[in-house]
């Protein structure tokens, strides 16, 4: 498997490194330089018709060596940035609106940068509204925090995630062969050595689309291939 990574990364061209977006200066990404190539990430999905016009979400970490937390839609929709910062924290928030407001399933992400594979978390808070403008409890969850691309959970990115993340799309597309849309309250079953385990299939989801594919196993080898590669937020 190693040989064929390899001989798979040295088809693919170096990437350019993706410009960080910029902030306010509460919470400018210069806490976390070119040498930040951690990326976390939170997932916001739902369940169920809830009519939803707006999400207001906020979520607060630690800013010695990470970025502020950007937001990035999964299904289409708006966003009203409301980022801020307070001492030694960023806060990244604001308020989606999807363009259909009978979604179901992923809506956005939040994710940063990381010198290392720790941070602090402080709070995430959610508040979702419908369309008759009343507040509906628990009609939009997060998921945990995950490091993107550390699908073993050993906080390093490295080749023994991507045979797990291999076999798992290719399961799931048919060998490559299509696009797999993934529910984000599923699990996957994925077979490595003979070996079994349950997985999150939006931990799968490197270029965070909502859809398991090709693109995420390019991604993940551009990283091993590249050292000042990193995966977007």
């Amino acid at each position: 498997m190693k040989n064929t990574i390899k001989k798979i990364a040295a088809s693919i061209s170096a990437a350019v490194l993706c410009a960080l977006p910029v902030v306010n200066s509460l919470t400018a990404n210069a806490y976390a330089g070119p040498d930040a190539r951690y990326t976390f990430r939170k997932n916001y999905a739902c369940s169920s018709n809830y009519h939803i016009k707006d999400v207001v979400f906020s979520w607060s970490i630690n800013s010695n060596g990470t970025s502020a937390p950007q937001a990035n839609a999964i299904a289409s929709g708006t966003f009203i940035n409301g980022n801020s910062g307070a001492q030694n924290r960023h806060i990244g928030a604001g308020t989606y609106s999807p363009k259909n407001n009978n979604i179901v399933g992923g809506l956005f992400s939040q994710s940063f940068y990381s010198t290392t594979p720790n941070f602090t978390e402080y709070s995430n808070t959610i508040y979702t509204y419908n369309t008759s403008g009343n507040l509906v409890s628990g009609a939009v969850s997060a998921s945990p925090t995950f490091l993107v691309g550390d699908l073993n959970l050993d906080k390093a990115i490295n080749e023994d995630d991507f045979q797990i993340l291999y076999s798992g799309i290719r399961s799931k597309t048919n060998n490559f062969t299509t696009s797999y849309k993934f529910s984000y309250f599923g699990i996957m079953n994925v077979v490595v050595g003979n070996v079994g385990h349950n997985y999150s299939p939006y931990a799968f989801d490197i270029n965070d689309d909502g859809y398991l594919s090709q693109a995420d196993v390019n991604m993940f080898l551009q990283y091993l291939s590249n050292p000042t590669y990193r995966f977007a937020k």
